[in-house]
Order: structure tokens, then C-alpha cells, then sequence
């Protein structure tokens, strides 16, 4: 039997500033089980906007809550607490505003029947969906349905979400994964979040039973069969690789609670996705991703754990999101940007924007070094070759049941500290660690922590990351990973460490979103332990292991800092003397080589475009030269191949400042016979020149000692290719007679038959390719190409340096306009790592009677002291 609940007008005044006509005073409730489709009973509580007549008698639209936390329970104090008369997820405030709220009990917990199998799998999911559809065809719904929850019911939410019930429109969703392997055992290592011990049966037993329970019998009985739930943490602590088996549900389980995997469902479904997180709470990294890939709208504070971001219209914003989805209210939620994030940049504040955090951070490395007294510091360059070692300590217990951040832990490992900072650094993205380390036994795990040292010495937690050494493997992630190092976690991936070897670890560490002001320093704090260990009893090791960290110039040992935009500010880098480098990053990281290459424009530097690897290898780069074709200024003519490039560990510095991009093509379209060639009447001037083309040179040289560049140290300008597509392969002929060249590579292009006519004011001759000194190549379009006749005459002419003549016909634009530009930049990606890393498996592309190049469709090479095959 359902009753009514009257807010008294203090209470109603304090949920919302300002009353509306259409809210709703009331609130009258009523509680039954509902089946789902195995015959498992259900407790559901509704919740009805009311007047003083009653439940209002119109179709409205329903917003679900899908609980282990128990809808109704009473608690220490004999109180009844209700979820959907709080607030806290605005759940009390959309039952005023004419929504109808109804929470369950998941199967196995509060007053549900049924066990639970595994935590939030698919049977649980599917629970989710039957209730949303029974919802949707009751008499007071209109049909249309909509989700809200944080944390475990974040998790409901998604999972629901994933099986996309018709009648599911929109959910607003917090602190929840994206994959369940890497939020539980983030590089191999369990943590606080899921592993905290079951709640015993008496808590479920203090649920509220449903209305037509009047004394009880039912909850009890429910009850009782919860006593074989699945044990949560010890589901998770049964499975140590992402493809283990668990022995307690007889499958992959990890992939199973993969919400990844659903995505496509999701969004082929059309559900409106909104998440949020805080930036002190460890889920917000998976939030971003999970936002990213599903093309979420966004919201980040600056609280913990599902509290209410302060200082923002919270309540507002879930009601605002829902009345566009459920009513259809034209509220202007569609114009508003999809991002939103709380900056302590000044007095702090909410930006709005359409880009993720972080999305135009430019990297700036702090190196783990010594200063000159010896101290371990944070520097911008690496130092002399050292190593500092330490023993875990596991004495770092904390009294804190649950957590949710971490706090200083400097006297429990090693500490890097940098100088006071003149000037402020503003970071918003992922840090990302970088260790080379040893061990005295195969195995050990790794914790690490950015901090900041404010003047007056208070330290605050800013970051953090942790990783198995055994699980330092990295793989491409099957989802965008946003250029993060990620590690699969997959048995076959799994490698102990030989005592006496280094390994690099490369660790994604928690995004952030702070100001380092001026006297203030960074500190860097390598751990062997960490009190979010639940189980840090059973992993200590005996005697405690040992552990090293090799810093200095042949280790690189360093955190990657993601440092907002120069644009935002002069010298925010921190570093004396900086002005400031880099600007936008242009279009989204793509390239199939190892490392997602993105496009940068830098403000010391306008008459270029760079391409580089979004996440800086360990490597220094080898440096490649661009020039466009017509010798125009626009460094983005060739983007697609530049960052394909880019992305095979290059850094690309393409003629021209980054004008214009095209879209990427559909099927090549080749014409059929050269086109003819223009008067010099009607010949466009060259925009770009060989002397700014080879300028290029002294630039990355000067980047690359300079302290204060983010590719300070990065770029190895004794590795260079200089290649160029039509007028920039002339511009690439003419500087390949530089003797700091290594090799040239031109596309469509060769030097003109006739003098004097053509497309370029180039001055390059038939008597300069004597001046070439390096390996060449010659890739052209086919006798459609109007560069072939030039490019095969040059072909015959060069009898002093190994050459190259590939032919793919495909006309003079070549495949620069299909994705990572086709079949032209593959080869020309495989050309520079034979020729600038001496690869030996992208040698066998082009040397040898049966090289990969040779046989490949479409192709035909010519070569001529060319190497024999090996």
C-alpha cells in the first residue's frame, strides 16, 4: 500500500532556489517485486511526483536506480533511509520536477531474491534491462526511461545500458570503468576499488520489505539465498591475467564485465551518455576514455568519490540532460559544449569546452637526476648515469577502511624533487612515467606519485600509477586508448625480469587537472608498496625485495608532464627562459606504426608543420624533411602520410605552416593519361624554398639542446631523410647534396627533361643528381603520373649510389589522400626505418629478388646498386 511523503516548504526552499510552476510537493511511494525473466523476484521502490490529491495522474517519464546498496533499509539509528529522497544524485529534486524515480535492489542484496553470480555480469545486466522495459509499460510511464547512478551503480547503468533495452533514452553515469581488468588490476596489481571484504546478511536483512511483506517473511527468505553470492573480492583476486578463468564462474570473467566490449551496442542503440567523475578520484581516467570512445558528454570536478561537484549546478545539469532526452524540453543542451572541467587555474573555476582534458597538452619531461650536492631531484635534463636503489618497504598501512586517494609515501621509497619553480605550471591530462628498473628477483610491484611541495611545505598527492614489473609489456589497446601506454595484462604478455637486467616501465598514471605556483616544487616518489593494497599481507615478499632505478642520458628515466597549451600562457613550462613553443594539436593521432602520431603547429616556429608520436618513445626521434607538392605553404597537403610517418617513431617537419587538411578519399580515381604541363606564364611562384626546407635542420639542432623544449634531448638529427612529393621532390633533390643527409626519398617528382619549363622554380639540374651521396628513392604514380617521364630519367641516369624506381599506378596525387596514406607512405614509412634505423625485417621490403615490395600488387621496382640480400 502506497503512502505520501509532504515536503515541508523550509526543506522544498533549500532543494531548489528558485520554485517552478510544474514542480510537484510530494511524493507518494509504493514497493513490490517485480519478476525478471528467470522468475528471480526483485524489490523495486517507486516513487511518484504527488500533490495534496495524490499521485499525479499523468504519463510521465521514469528514471531508474539499480542498487546493491538497498533502496530502503533502516539504519544503526532505527531511521529509515531512502535513495531516492536524497539529493545526492538530484533523485529527490527530478521527482519534483515531474519525473517518476524507481529504485531496485539488484539480485542478491537488499530485499532481491536470487544470488549473485559475478559482480555486475551479464545476468545482472540483463535484470537491468527487464525492469526497464516493465517500467516503460506501466500505466503511469510515458515510455521513456532513463538512468542515473555513480560508483557500483554507475556500473548498473552502463551494463543495463549495454544490452539496449528500447525504452532506455539516456543515463547520467559517475565514477564507473570502462574495463574492469584495468580499474580492479591496473597493471597487475589489485588495489582498494572491488576488493573490500562482502557486507554480512544482517545489513540485508535491515532492508525495508516491500509493501505486501507486512511482517517480513519474504525478506528473510530472500535473504537466505544470498548466503551463496559470488565473494567479490575473491572473484577478482582468483584471476591474475585479463584471460584467466575464473574458478568460481567457470569463464573469462573480466571479459564478460568488459564494458568496452558493449560499446557498438550503446551506441548503435542511440542512448544519450553523459559521464562525470571528480579529479581526486581514481575511476577518472577510465571516465575520459570511456567518454572518448562513446562520444559522452563530459563533466569533471574537483571532489573525491561521487561527491557533487562543488560550486556547480549539478542537480541542474542531471535535470537539464534528462528534460532534453525524456521530454524533449529545448533547453539549449545541444549548443552547450560536450566538456566540462573544473580548473584551479586563478580562483578556480568550470571550463567548457568540446575537447577532452588535455586533449593540446604538449609534453614537458622532468628527469630523475641528482643536483649538484647530490640530493635526487627533477630536472630538465637527465644527468650522468646513476642508479639509486631501495627496499619495499610494506610497512605503509593506513588506518583508512576505504581509501579513495592516497597519502604522501616519500618515507617509504625514493624521492625526486625539483627546484623551486619561477614561474607556474599548469598541467591538465595523464602524466606518464617512464623507469628504467632492476630487481634482485623476477618479480616486484612498482607504485609511483606526482606531488606537489607547496612553499610553506604542505605536500599534496597529485597523481599516481602502479605496475607489475612482470606486466611491463605494452600493447595497442583495442578501444582509443588516448596515446596512454597500456599494458594487456594477457598471460602470453606476462614476463618475469632476469636478475641483473633493466626493463623499461612505461606508466599511465592518473589524470589532473592543478596549477604549480611559483616556490612551489614537483616531486616524484617510487614505491614498492601502497596502503590501497587490500591484500598486502598475502603479496609481501621475504625478505622484501630490492629494487633500482638507472637514471641519467642512456636511461631516461622521467615523468611526462601534459603542460596546457602555450597559448594559455608564457613559460608554463616552468622552465627559466621559455617563451612558450607549442600551440594547437591538429586533427585526431593516427598512423599504423607503434606510436599515434599527431600534427602540431609551435609559435617559435610558423613557417612549419611538425608531425611527431603523440607519446615520446624512448628513443630520440631520427628527423625527416617534408616539402609539399607545388612547393605550396600548406604543411597539412600530406597529413594522412605525414603522420603515418610520423607514427613509425619519426619526428616530420613538413614546408609550410598547417593551412588546410583533406578529408580523406574514397577509391582512387587515377587519371588515364598525364596531364599537360602549364606555361611558365601560368605558373603558380613556389611558396615555400630549399633554403627553408634545410633550415629545418638548424632548428630541430637547436630544439634539441635546449632545456627548456618539450623535445629537448628528443630528436636525433644525425638520422635525417629529406623526401617531398612534385615540387617538393625537387626541393628534397636539391637539398639531398647536404652531407648531413641520410637518404632521399621523392614522390611524383624528378628533375624536368627540359630546362626551363615546368611547374617549379626549383633550381635543381640533371648534373646536380651527381651531387646525391645517400640511397634514393623514386616512388611515381605510373605512366599517368606527369612526374614519370622525369622520374625515370633520373632512374637511369644515377649509376653512383644505390636508387630505387617503384611504379604504383595510381596518377600523380598518388594514395597521400587514403587512409594514413595508403600504399606511397607505407613504403616510404618502411624506406626510413631500413634506411635511418637499420631495421632489418623493413630491409627485405626492398632488397633481394623475392623483396615484399617486388611481388606486392601493383607494384613494379627497378633497382640499381642496391645490396645484396642478407
Amino acid at each position: 500500500m502506497g503512502f505520501r511523503i509532504l515536503i515541508a516548504l523550509a526543506a522544498l526552499l533549500s532543494l531548489a532556489p528558485i520554485a517552478r510552476a510544474q514542480d510537484f510537493p510530494a511524493v507518494e511511494r509504493q514497493s513490490l517485486y517485480v519478476p525478471v525473466r528467470d522468475g528471480t523476484r526483485l524489490a523495486v521502490n517507486i516513487y511518484r511526483p504527488a500533490d495534496e490529491n495524490g499521485a499525479v495522474q499523468k504519463q510521465l517519464p521514469v528514471i531508474f536506480v539499480f542498487t546493491p546498496y538497498r533502496a530502503r533499509f533502516v539504519n544503526a539509528e532505527g531511521e529509515i533511509e531512502e535513495a531516492a529522497l536524497s539529493d545526492r544524485l538530484a533523485l529527490r529534486s527530478l521527482i519534483k520536477a515531474g519525473y517518476v524515480v524507481a529504485v531496485a535492489d539488484i539480485r542478491g542484496k537488499g530485499a532481491s531474491f536470487g544470488s549473485r553470480r559475478g559482480f555486475q555480469d551479464r545476468t545482472e545486466a540483463q535484470d537491468g534491462y527487464d525492469l526497464v522495459e516493465w517500467l516503460a509499460d506501466q500505466p503511469f510511464s510515458s515510455g521513456a526511461v532513463g538512468m542515473v547512478g555513480c560508483s557500483y551503480l554507475g556500473g548498473t547503468t552502463m551494463h543495463t545500458a549495454s544490452t539496449a533495452p528500447p525504452s532506455l533514452r539516456a543515463i547520467f553515469t559517475g565514477a564507473t570503468d570502462w574495463d574492469k581488468y584495468e580499474f580492479v588490476r591496473r597493471g597487475g596489481i589489485t588495489a582498494q576499488f572491488n576488493t573490500r571484504p562482502d557486507e554480512p546478511l544482517s545489513d540485508d536483512l535491515a532492508s525495508v520489505p516491500v509493501d505486501a511483506d507486512e511482517d517480513g517473511a519474504l525478506l528473510r527468505e530472500a535473504v537466505a539465498q544470498h548466503a551463496v553470492n559470488t565473494p567479490m573480492a575473491g572473484l577478482w583476486y582468483s584471476m591474475p591475467y585479463r584471460d584467466s578463468v575464473s574458478p568460481l564462474t567457470g569463464n573469462a570473467f573480466w571479459e564478460e564485465v568488459a564494458i568496452w566490449r558493449y560499446a557498438d551496442a550503446i551506441r548503435k542503440a542511440g542512448i544519450a551518455t553523459y559521464l562525470w567523475s571528480n579529479w581526486k578520484d581514481e575511476p577518472t581516467g577510465q571516465v575520459i576514455v570511456a567518454a572518448e570512445n562513446l562520444g559522452s558528454r563530459l563533466l569533471i570536478g574537483p571532489g573525491s568519490h561521487c561527491v557533487p561537484p562543488p560550486g556547480f549546478d549539478f542537480t541542474g545539469e542531471i535535470r537539464r540532460f534528462f528534460d532534453f532526452h525524456l521530454k524533449g524540453i529545448a533547453n539549449g543542451l545541444e549548443e552547450q559544449p560536450r566538456v566540462t572541467y573544473w580548473s584551479d587555474e586563478g580562483e578556480g573555476g568550470y571550463v567548457r569546452t568540446d575537447s577532452l582534458p588535455g586533449a593540446d597538452a604538449r609534453t614537458v619531461a622532468y628527469y630523475l637526476s641528482a643536483d649538484e650536492g647530490e640530493d635526487l631531484a627533477l630536472a630538465a635534463r637527465p644527468g650522468p648515469n646513476a642508479s639509486d636503489a631501495f627496499t619495499v618497504d610494506y610497512d605503509v598501512s593506513s588506518n583508512e577502511y576505504f581509501a579513495f586517494w592516497p597519502g604522501p609515501l616519500d618515507e617509504h621509497g625514493v624521492v625526486y624533487t625539483s627546484a623551486p619553480l619561477d614561474h607556474p605550471i599548469d598541467l591538465l591530462g595523464y602524466p606518464v612515467a617512464h623507469l628504467e628498473i632492476a630487481a634482485d628477483r623476477d618479480d616486484a610491484d612498482v607504485f609511483v606519485y606526482l606531488e606537489q611541495v607547496a612553499p610553506g611545505g604542505k605536500v599534496d598527492v597529485l597523481s599516481f600509477g602502479r605496475l607489475k614489473i612482470s606486466h611491463r609489456s605494452t600493447s595497442e589497446a583495442p578501444w582509443d586508448n588516448l596515446g596512454l601506454p597500456w599494458h594487456s595484462g594477457n598471460k602470453a604478455d606476462v614476463a618475469p625480469l632476469a636478475v641483473g637486467e633493466t626493463a623499461r616501465l612505461s606508466i599511465a598514471m592518473m589524470p589532473l587537472s592543478h596549477r604549480f605556483e611559483p616556490g612551489s616544487r614537483l616531486r616524484f616518489v617510487v614505491t614498492g608498496a601502497d596502503p590501497r593494497q587490500r591484500n598486502l599481507a598475502d603479496v609481501r615478499q621475504d625478505p622484501a625485495p630490492r629494487l633500482t632505478i638507472v637514471r641519467g642520458w642512456d636511461a631516461g628515466s622521467r615523468i611526462d608532464l601534459p603542460v596546457r597549451p602555450a597559448g594559455s600562457r608564457a613559460g608554463a613550462d616552468g622552465a627559466s627562459g621559455s617563451s612558450g613553443t607549442v600551440g594547437r594539436k591538429i586533427g585526431e593521432p593516427a598512423g599504423s606504426g607503434p606510436y599515434p602520431a599527431v600534427a602540431q603547429a609551435r609559435d617559435d616556429t610558423p613557417g612549419y608543420t611538425f608531425y611527431r608520436p603523440q607519446v615520446l618513445p624512448r628513443d630520440p626521434l631520427p628527423l625527416v624533411l617534408w616539402g609539399n607538392g607545388g612547393c605550396r605553404d600548406n604543411g597539412l597537403s600530406a597529413s594522412h602520410a605525414l603522420r603515418e610517418l610520423a607514427s613509425h617513431g619519426f619526428l616530420v617537419i613538413a614546408n609550410g605552416a598547417p593551412r588546410e587538411e583533406q578529408p580523406i578519399a574514397g577509391a582512387l580515381q587515377p587519371s588515364a593519361m598525364p596531364g599537360a604541363l602549364p606555361s611558365p606564364a601560368e605558373r603558380r611562384p613556389d611558396e615555400t624554398t630549399v633554403a627553408q626546407f634545410l633550415a629545418a635542420i638548424d632548428w630541430a639542432e637547436s630544439a634539441n639542446a635546449d632545456p627548456a623544449d618539450p623535445l629537448y634531448g628528443r630528436i636525433d638529427t644525425s638520422r635525417l631523410a629529406v623526401m617531398g612529393h612534385s615540387c617538393g621532390g625537387l626541393q628534397a633533390l636539391a637539398a639531398g647534396a647536404d652531407p648531413r643527409v641520410d637518404t632521399v626519398v621523392v614522390y611524383g617528382s624528378g628533375v624536368y627533361n627540359r630546362p626551363g619549363t615546368g611547374l617549379s622554380g626549383v633550381q635543381v639540374s640533371k648534373d646536380d643528381l651527381g651531387k646525391l651521396h645517400t640511397p634514393i628513392a623514386y616512388i611515381l604514380g605510373g605512366p599517368s603520373d606527369i612526374a614519370y617521364p622525369n622520374g625515370t630519367d633520373d632512374f637511369r641516369r644515377i649509376d653512383h649510389v644505390p636508387v630505387m624506381l617503384a611504379n604504383l599506378p595510381v596518377g600523380h596525387g598518388g594514395t597521400f589522400a587514403s587512409v594514413n596514406g595508403g600504399e606511397w607512405a607505407r613504403a616510404g614509412a618502411q624506406w626510413l626505418r631500413w634506411q635511418l634505423n637499420r631495421d632489418e625485417d623493413a630491409a627485405r621490403e626492398f632488397v633481394g629478388p623475392e623483396c615484399r615490395l617486388c611481388t606486392r600488387d601493383g607494384w613494379s621496382v627497378e633497382r640499381k646498386q642496391f645490396p645484396e640480400a642478407r
